[in-house]
């Protein structure tokens, strides 16, 4: 996906209410699975208008919104001004293309961003390489789906994932303690009619 289609999406993004409605849960079920605390610092990549990251922020000590679309970091940027919200941050980042920051965190999520991701390994190493030791990475994606939970005019490079095979690619990064629980599961209307099930997971793994 092009990051004009995000630029272009970027000011009705808030819009929907399915969408926020799930950016919600995936932030109450990181929050039940991986027990974020006001002590720590949180990577939210592939931020978008900082919904997760927005939720997570009165857990934490802090929250850096990363994306590489201008167009949302603006939106969350008007959100950060708006609420006078002095620990949250946006910054534009690309993991696939951009050198890894020197910036450390105690935890790093992402929702509903990876499968936008052609890259997986390079910006798990990335996200590997950016957690302190200790620290948590949460993914939020789609169950593995036939190609339908994006209009055919949106080309995306994974129709979802394997849960076991990204846990495997995860262990291969040296992430331990993988686990993954299911977010929601829901219908949604499909391209050619009617409506198809789709399931969200989360998996977290530890950097030892």
């Amino acid at each position: 996906m092009t990051m004009s289609y995000f630029d272009q999406a970027a000011a009705n993004w808030d819009d929907q209410p399915a969408r926020v409605r799930l950016m919600k849960m995936v932030g109450e079920t990181i929050v039940r699975e991986a027990a974020p605390t006001s002590d720590m610092t949180v990577l939210d990549y592939g931020c978008g208008t900082g919904l997760l990251g927005l939720y997570l922020l009165p857990y934490v000590r802090g929250v850096t919104g990363a994306d590489n679309s201008p167009g949302m970091l603006e939106v969350l940027r008007k959100k950060i001004a708006a609420g006078g919200l002095n620990t949250m941050r946006a910054v534009r980042l690309d993991l696939e293309n951009d050198p890894v920051p020197e910036d450390r965190f105690h935890m790093v999520v992402v929702g509903m961003a990876m499968h936008h991701i052609a890259d997986v390994d390079k910006v798990l190493m990335a996200f590997r390489t950016m957690l302190l030791p200790g620290g948590v990475l949460c993914i939020a994606d789609l169950d593995t789906e036939p190609g339908t939970f994006h209009p055919a005019s949106v080309a995306v490079p994974h129709h979802g994932f394997d849960r076991g095979e990204l846990k495997g690619r995860l262990a291969e990064h040296g992430l331990a303690e993988r686990k993954d629980v299911t977010v929601a599961t829901f219908a949604k209307p499909v391209e050619g009619g009617g409506e198809q099930e789709f399931s969200i997971f989360l998996i977290t793994a530890r950097r030892p």
